[in-house]
């Protein structure tokens, strides 16, 4: 699971490389297949890795959710984002909130199981919580089958006095494994003065075959979609597992 420094020490960062605006389209993505895929009665809905919050603040207009994170930080941007809303603090994979939810979902963080065993961990917990019929929808950004070596990107950030450049760079040092690494780098400029900023992560690899297997076992129903949010200032893009709960 994640140590990495963007969710303690640099986790402010956060609030200088998105804006809340920007997960309106993930958020109107997730309604859109709740309402083809869902056949619980609810709206109780849980976000794993919540993060800052940030989804949450206009999933609250149509759910009653519930955010977990690992994260103490994080967790602490969430609460003030949405007072409203009840956070726990938690591991996806061992979590226990003693009750079903309508939705599960988890848009940034199962990238953070190293191994098949953690992610089908993760994905029994996530079952678990869900009702028969809900609606357990996944993002991952990287597949083995889809995996750019070395692929580089930049984005230049600017907040008041503060301006950042971003810059992110992934590598699989070992491609007989289901782990890669990616890191980022942080050109900070405060009010003229220059510091550098170096966070290593440490994320899973998977294939998409391995991963359905592993969702037919669970009795999931599965939709696949593909995911382009480049354009954004935190880009993200890949495939999202939309699976229905149907024993």
């Amino acid at each position: 699971m994640s140590d990495a420094r963007l969710y303690h020490d640099l986790s402010w960062m956060w609030e200088i490389l998105v804006s809340e605006e920007e997960y309106i389209p993930e958020v109107e993505f997730v309604k859109k297949m709740v309402k083809m895929y869902q056949k619980s009665r609810g709206n109780e809905l849980l976000d794993v890795g919540c993060g800052g919050g940030h989804h949450d603040l206009f999933l609250k207009k149509d759910f009653k959710v519930t955010g977990i994170d690992k994260n103490e930080n994080m967790l602490g941007f969430a609460k003030r984002r949405n007072p409203e809303v009840e956070y726990h603090l938690g591991d996806m994979r061992t979590f226990q909130l003693n009750r079903k939810f309508d939705v599960v979902m988890a848009m940034d963080m199962i990238m953070y199981n190293l191994t098949y065993s953690d992610l089908e961990k993760t994905l029994v917990n996530f079952s678990g919580h869900l009702k028969t019929g809900g609606v357990m929808i996944f993002f991952l950004e990287d597949l083995k089958e889809n995996f750019e070596q070395n692929k580089t990107r930049f984005k230049k950030h600017y907040k008041g006095d503060l301006e950042a450049v971003l810059i992110e760079n992934q590598y699989d040092p070992n491609p007989e494994d289901t782990e890669f690494e990616y890191h980022l780098i942080f050109l900070i400029r405060e009010k003229g003065k220059f510091r550098l900023e170096v966070d290593l992560h440490r994320a899973g690899l998977f294939e998409r075959d391995k991963i359905l297997e592993i969702l037919k076992r669970l009795n999931f129903r599965v939709e696949q979609y593909e995911l382009d949010f480049s354009g954004r200032e935190f880009e993200k893009e890949g495939p999202i597992f939309v699976c229905e709960k149907v024993g």
